[in-house]
């Protein structure tokens, strides 16, 4: 009677176990983001945000917060918003926008 308690209790391990893999190769195959890291907004891909222009796309919002303080402190005018995709976009005027990529750059 234990042996068959316990050979009950080992299949439904083995088939948690299973589902949980299946789970994991599917997600492993979907494309997520960077969080961290910053990438250059694609043309054409970015919401129109009148006059200002998006200088980066940044995953972490303290991250962001930094870029667009350094952009600041250069004497650029930068904001920041977060897009559809969830990605912190740091935004300058067009006027500004080549200034900033070069100092980002740098």
């Amino acid at each position: 009677m234990p042996l068959m308690y316990l050979a009950g209790w080992a299949a439904s391990a083995g088939a948690l176990a299973t589902l949980i893999l299946i789970i994991r190769l599917l997600r492993l195959g979907e494309r997520r983001p960077s969080q961290s890291g910053v990438r250059l907004p694609e043309p054409g891909s970015a919401p129109d945000y009148g006059l200002l222009r998006s200088v980066s796309l940044i995953g972490d919002l303290a991250f962001a917060r930094d870029v667009r303080d350094r952009l600041r402190r250069n004497g650029l005018r930068a904001t920041l918003a977060t897009g559809p995709d969830g990605m912190v976009r740091v935004l300058v005027f067009a006027d500004e926008y080549d200034r900033a990529r070069l100092l980002l750059a740098q």
